[in-house]
């Protein structure tokens, strides 16, 4: 028997209340910060740290947001979980295509664009990453992804109380990579968050009403 849309909300919303709670508060907080700052001061906070092993560190952890994870997780969910595999691809079609048209329709402009601007001559670069330029700022599309598949896989794998934690902190890291690498500014890494609490949300509940609709819900209720 197919369950109701209220019972799928419900339980995709009691696998991923801590997650997506938490990064309501994060982009508020964050927000409400934001609002004060300066022009570029968002990329300056950062500059005491380059020429370290933040370097190295944060041009790892922007890969988060990038194919890697949808490789590893379509290799883990195709030998081990088969009927789940399905989304790995459709997760990373949705992701793509979300990012591509608010890109499009932002049209804001890169910090690598902003290099006449008095505050970009005072940013400290990383060695071999080159500021991007052009107008695909707005929003962070490796923010947008990891904050998706954190969320979607909180719901997807619910592990023990807590491991959400650490799919938030990983989504994080990768937020936190793109304001270091001066490849996006703080604006676009919080919409991006915004962005994939909704996508990975959504993608639950189309799991969710996809396996009630095959009669297959039950085993994945609790």
């Amino acid at each position: 028997m197919t369950e109701s849309w209220k019972s799928s909300m419900h339980l995709v919303w009691k696998r991923t209340r801590w997650i997506a709670i938490s990064i309501a508060v994060l982009v508020l907080v964050v927000g409400l910060w934001w609002l004060d700052l300066g022009a570029g001061e968002d990329l300056l906070l950062f500059n005491g740290w380059k020429g370290t092993w933040a370097d190295t560190f944060f041009r790892w952890a922007t890969r988060l947001g990038e194919e890697h994870p949808y490789i590893a997780l379509g290799v883990f969910f195709f030998f081990w979980r088969r009927r789940d595999f399905f989304w790995i691809p459709v997760a990373a079609v949705i992701v793509t295509l979300t990012s591509y048209f608010a890109k499009s329709w932002f049209q804001a402009p890169r910090p690598g664009a902003h290099h006449g601007e008095s505050w970009f001559h005072e940013l400290i670069l990383v060695d071999g990453v080159r500021p991007l330029t052009g107008a695909t700022s707005l929003p962070s599309g490796h923010t947008l992804s990891a904050f998706a598949l954190a969320v979607f896989m909180t719901y997807l794998i619910p592990l023990k109380r807590g491991s959400w934690m650490v799919a938030l902190l990983l989504a994080v890291l990768v937020g936190a990579s793109r304001v270091y690498l001066v490849q996006h500014f703080l604006r676009d890494v919080l919409l991006g968050m915004v962005a994939g609490l909704a996508i990975g949300w959504f993608l639950g509940l189309a799991h969710r009403r996809y396996m009630s609709s095959r009669g297959s819900g039950s085993s994945a209720s609790n």
